[in-house]
């Protein structure tokens, strides 16, 4: 959490549009940062990590350039298991079981996903 108890939020895609959307989204209820691709969150959560902070979540786009979401998804689950772990896809969720490892995606949206359930997500409310 961030200094005044609002979630750490690390939103990963390669598109910069959708970044800034996902982020514009949900920066009321959260301190958001973004990622351009799986290889630069991975830098930057392992940078963060050692100045001692943690994100609360990670939110992370299946497909993308290089390394896919499930890649780093294994990063995070494996190095900050107490990261939430949230992948979105424009595939659904059967589509890509053959992709993801049991227990790596805590939670689940298929794009084009509600602005609520996204708000949910983060929020847990």
């Amino acid at each position: 959490l961030d200094e005044h108890g609002r979630k750490l939020v690390l939103v990963v895609d390669d598109d910069i549009e959708i970044l800034s959307a996902t982020k514009r989204l949900i920066e009321d209820e959260a301190t958001v940062q973004v990622a351009l691709g799986a290889e630069a969150a991975k830098d930057h959560m392992d940078k963060l990590a050692s100045d001692g902070k943690l994100y609360d979540m990670v939110i992370v786009d299946f497909t993308m350039k290089g390394p896919n979401g499930a890649w780093l998804l294994r990063h995070v689950r494996d190095t900050y298991p107490e990261c939430e772990r949230v992948l979105i896809s424009g595939h659904s969720y059967m589509d890509l079981t053959n992709f993801l490892d049991p227990g790596l995606v805590q939670r689940f949206l298929e794009k084009p996903f509600e602005f609520d359930e996204l708000l949910e997500v983060v929020t847990g409310e």
